[in-house]
Parts: structure tokens; C-alpha cells; sequence
């Protein structure tokens, strides 16, 4: 149970090898989607999601990674999402698929990347995923935004604040969803 489904033919390394995370933000024809919904949160309500990457303690901008080799599309996969170059597909089935009027685009600490899916994130990345006709202005407003919290959960800027206590969020516990840290 919570075992995340691989979209590739690759094996991962050990469960807890790593402990990394990301900052992150999806914009949506101008809008930014909210992840913080309880359904995308591992531990809410007994959810058990995707032990290796997830979301928890409400915080929808900074994916925790606990095992190498896996990459956004493994991480938008056991959100029951689907991400790749050309298209963005929300759990709800909405698609926004690249066409003559709108593009899908991935930025890595500011910079054009062009992985999508198959980019493995390293500690204390930013990723801004967009989709939409945004003019530049926007699209600088989107970069913007993306949020620089990931430091405090790799416990490199103490100043800042108190990492997540993950101690007692075990893989298959009652509360679910999160694997131990090192």
C-alpha cells in the first residue's frame, strides 16, 4: 500500500537514501493551482500517498523527496496528474495541452528547461511549471512567486524556521504517506 507506480522501467535505490526538497509552482492560464488541498497532502485524513515524493503539513509549494531517481513526472503521477512537454493533466481530467494560442513551459531556478517530466530535481531547486499566453511581465510574476521554503526544510536556513518533524511519519503508519528520515 502507498507503493508510488514508476512511469519508467527504472528501479529506485533504498527508501530513505536521500531527503531532498524543491520549491515549486503550477500556473495555469495565468492562475496558480492550489496544492495545499487535503487530497494532495500525504497524512490528511489517512491518505497514504507516494512514500519517495509528496506534499504534507498543508504546504503544497515544496515537494519532499526520500529516494533517488525519480523525477517530476514520477511526483505529478502519485498525484493521479499527468505532466510531460506537451501537456499538463489535473486528477480532475482537466488537459492544457500546447496548441497555437498557448504553451506549456518549465523553469529551473529561472532558467528554460526543457526536461518536463523527466527532470530530476535536486535540493533546494525552484521549478515554475506555466501554461498559458503569458506575456513576459506575467511570466516574470510567475518566477516571482515561486517560494524559497525549501531551505527550511533541508534545515540550511534555521534562520528562517523549524523544519517539518517527519520522525513519526513511518511508511505504511496510520498517519501514511511520508518515509523516515535519516
Amino acid at each position: 500500500a502507498g507503493a508510488l507506480i514508476l512511469t519508467t522501467e527504472r528501479e529506485p535505490e533504498v527508501l530513505g537514501d536521500i531527503h531532498t526538497h524543491a520549491d515549486f509552482a503550477v500556473y495555469l492560464l495565468g492562475e496558480p493551482y492550489n496544492f495545499s488541498q487535503d487530497q494532495y497532502m500525504s497524512g490528511k485524513n489517512g491518505t497514504q500517498l507516494s512514500p519517495f515524493l509528496h506534499l504534507h503539513d498543508g504546504d503544497g509549494e515544496v515537494i519532499h523527496q526520500h529516494i533517488s531517481g525519480l523525477n517530476l513526472g514520477d511526483f505529478f503521477h502519485s498525484l493521479t496528474m499527468s505532466f510531460n512537454s506537451t501537456c499538463f493533466v489535473l486528477d480532475s481530467g482537466a488537459r492544457y495541452c500546447t496548441n497555437e494560442t498557448s504553451a506549456l513551459r518549465m523553469y529551473v531556478n529561472g532558467k528554460a528547461n526543457e526536461q518536463f517530466d523527466q527532470y530530476e530535481f535536486k535540493d533546494l531547486d525552484r521549478i515554475l511549471i506555466t501554461y498559458g499566453p503569458a506575456s513576459e511581465e506575467e511570466l516574470w510574476q510567475e518566477l516571482a512567486s515561486v517560494s524559497d521554503r525549501a531551505c527550511i526544510q533541508s534545515n540550511l536556513c534555521p534562520e528562517r524556521g523549524t523544519p517539518s518533524d517527519e520522525d513519526g511519519c513511518v511508511t505504511g503508519n496510520e498517519q501514511g504517506g511520508c518515509a523516515p528520515v535519516r
